[in-house]
């Protein structure tokens, strides 16, 4: 077996795609990664006289043509990956040269694929040690796979270290398979590149111009009879050099993904499909004003129903009586969970019940949601000391990843780890303190946690653990001052009940959104997908 390893250092993979040029290039091809090897082949072929470097270069060229004359390889490559908007660039041509144009448009596209690293497999190739070795070589010589500002790392992976692969080529997809076609090395493809490059013969003509050019007599005479004979036409200086053709593989090959047997999902009380408000205007505010933001907005909300405001938005059936069934929550949504998130708020959302049509949802909120001529409303929240928010519904054909649906329901890919990023408010006081017996105090703040859990329709999770800090960067501490959450006050009478980030694992994977305990219809308890551990 044979595993080469590709990791995208910025975490994106910018490489354009050959149907169309405003398309971005995911999974990356066989083919591709092919050329970016034998580009780092020729970047570092070493100069005449060099034995040493020679042989190794040589071994190198030897075991690229093995690598084409295998069978396509398999990929282990995340199918899950988020899109940059594409936009348009004008870039200057070059300034040396003396041509009439002006900046010319180009675009970049790139994907951000939810696991930066892939793998290319050959499941039955058997290499020599000889081969092995000058791999590693050639793929600690490659820097980019794409564009140029698509860095990479790329190695050779250690034997019994290959990762079971996901995306197999076929030689016909099955009906009703989703197949993409990836284009692959075949046996020929270095000889065919380097006539495609033509770097041999444009090297041999600068080198005899340059000859021509700098000799007097004899010598220039020769010079010039060995061009006329090498390139069947007599040497001028305006002589454009031999035609360098855009290297190209056209070959292509059917891949499919191999599914595993479905597992179960588990979903909560709440639709993943977020209604989401992103901000206009107004003061940058962080999590903790979370509270004063969806309580502005149920304001809102009921204000705009009047007195028809249904059960399942106020929470309450006639005469103010508390409502038995889900009714929905509303949520602040902040960068916070990604590198260097500072918890700033960039919008709010509101979470429906599962069960409520959502012809039902679009009756109660169109008035709100649209003015008179079907255009999006400004929606104006006035939040006291903290200033004026205005809000808009979320049409954006590509929204920030914070005001996608899918960042907080993880609609894709289902996962069994959670954490909070707001904190979860306990639903009782719980009767130990934590000092004299932590242990004790740990599994009944568990067992609360657990049975919020139960009441958000969710399944008790297999793993808790709990903290006042998030798991999630950018989150604020779950304790009240400087740098936390403000405890969430109820009813004047009642004292305010305790708060905690948590970080739960479920037996099975889970469907957001996961919204937990006493707050988690004004924002607290909101949890958000966990990829990396827990430490």
């Amino acid at each position: 077996m044979l595993a080469l390893g590709i990791h995208y250092l910025t975490g994106y993979a910018t490489a354009t795609s050959v149907g169309s040029r405003d398309e971005a290039e995911w999974p990356p091809h066989p083919g591709r990664v092919f050329m970016a090897l034998v580009a780092a082949l020729y970047e570092t072929k070493p100069h005449p006289g060099d034995t040493d470097s020679a042989s190794l270069w040589q071994e190198e060229h030897t075991a690229l043509e093995w690598l084409e004359a295998l069978e396509a390889p398999s990929l282990k490559v995340s199918e899950h990956f988020d899109k940059r908007a594409v936009v348009t660039s004008y870039v200057p041509v070059n300034d040396k040269l003396s041509l009439p144009a002006n900046k010319q448009p180009r675009t970049f596209p790139k994907v951000r694929p939810h696991d930066p690293n892939v793998f290319l497999v050959w499941p039955d190739a058997t290499p020599s040690n000889s081969h092995k070795n000058a791999l590693q070589r050639l793929c600690g010589k490659v820097t980019r796979i794409g564009h140029s500002s698509s860095l990479v790392q790329m190695w050779r992976v250690p034997e019994g270290e290959e990762p079971a692969p996901d995306l197999h080529p076929v030689a016909t997809p099955s009906r009703g398979s989703k197949a993409v076609h990836l284009r692959i090395p075949t046996a020929g493809c270095l000889r065919e590149l380097q006539q495609q490059f033509n770097g041999d013969a444009i090297d041999r003509f600068f080198d005899l111009s340059v000859r021509i050019s700098s000799s007097r007599g004899k010598a220039k005479r020769e010079a010039e009879a060995t061009f006329a004979a090498e390139f069947g036409t007599k040497w001028t200086r305006s002589l454009p050099p031999p035609t360098r053709l855009r290297p190209m593989l056209t070959i292509t090959r059917p891949y499919v993904r191999s599914r595993p047997a479905a597992a179960v999902i588990s979903h909560g009380c709440f639709d993943s499909d977020l209604l989401i408000l992103a901000k206009q205007d107004g003061p940058n505010l962080g999590l903790e004003s979370t509270a004063a933001l969806t309580d502005a907005l149920r304001g809102a909300l009921l204000k705009s129903c009047g007195e028809d405001a249904p059960e399942w938005l106020t929470g309450h059936r006639a005469r103010g009586v508390p409502s038995e069934r889900t009714h929905a929550a509303l949520l602040a949504l902040a960068f916070a969970g990604f590198p260097h998130a500072d918890g700033h708020l960039l919008g709010l959302a509101i979470a429906f019940p599962r069960d409520l049509p959502a012809r039902e949802r679009g009756r109660v909120l169109r008035p709100f949601l649209y003015d008179q001529d079907g255009l999006p409303a400004e929606i104006r929240l006035t939040l006291g000391k903290l200033g004026v928010w205005t809000l808009r519904q979320e049409e954006r054909t590509v929204p920030p990843l914070t005001l996608r649906p899918e960042t907080w329901c993880q609609t894709a890919e289902p996962t069994d780890t959670w954490a909070s990023v707001t904190p979860v408010v306990l639903n009782r006081h719980p009767k130990l303190d934590p000092y004299p017996d932590h242990a004790a105090w740990f599994a009944e703040i568990s067992d609360i946690i657990a049975t919020s859990c139960e009441h958000s329709g969710l399944p008790r999770p297999v793993e808790i653990d709990l903290d006042k800090t998030s798991w999630h960067e950018g989150a604020p501490r779950a304790r009240p001052g400087a740098g936390g959450f403000p405890l969430l006050l109820g009813k004047p009478s009642a004292p305010a009940r305790q708060q905690i980030h948590v970080w739960l694992r479920f037996a099975n994977p889970v469907q957001g959104p996961v919204i937990l305990g006493a707050g988690r219809y004004r924002g607290y308890g909101l949890c958000k997908p966990l990829s990396q551990s827990r430490s």
